[in-house]
């Protein structure tokens, strides 16, 4: 069972994987005004693949999780663990929030002030994805 389980972990994280690639692509040409506004199908798409992604790996973990418990919550690299998905789950409701901009504005149009919070969600974003699997390869 614990297989199977580890299995569809890794099968939701390439999910995820998919619609990081295909929002991060749509996010560049954005930014670097190759296109004025991101494709709204490919950004709602995209959205969609990640937090399917999320919501598989946290299911997954959660009953890969439960025969380890004892271990696991001794163990200090289990709980930045939690941390960075705990981070991951909060900024998916901003990234929500912030796609809006992308498919009505182009990004030179928008004010300092409105590209700042698309930066600070980018940058927990993939500082969160690697310090999450760096976490996991290092417990395991």
């Amino acid at each position: 069972m614990t297989g199977f389980l580890f299995d569809i972990h890794i099968a939701s994280l390439a999910l995820a994987a998919v619609g990081i690639v295909v929002a991060d692509h749509s996010a560049l040409n954005w930014m670097l005004g190759r296109v004025d506004r991101a494709h709204r199908a490919a950004v709602f798409s995209a959205h969609w693949f990640v937090s399917i992604g999320l919501a598989g790996l946290v299911l997954s973990g959660l009953a890969l999780f439960w025969p380890m418990r004892q271990y696991l919550l001794g163990e200090p690299l289990f709980w930045l663990k939690m941390f960075f998905v705990g981070c991951l789950l909060i900024n998916s409701f901003f990234v929500e929030m912030l796609m809006h901009r992308a498919v009505k504005y182009p990004f030179r149009e928008l004010p300092f002030s409105q590209k700042v919070p698309l930066f600070i969600s980018g940058g927990v974003s993939t500082l969160c994805w690697l310090g999450a699997g760096f976490t996991a390869l290092a417990l395991f």
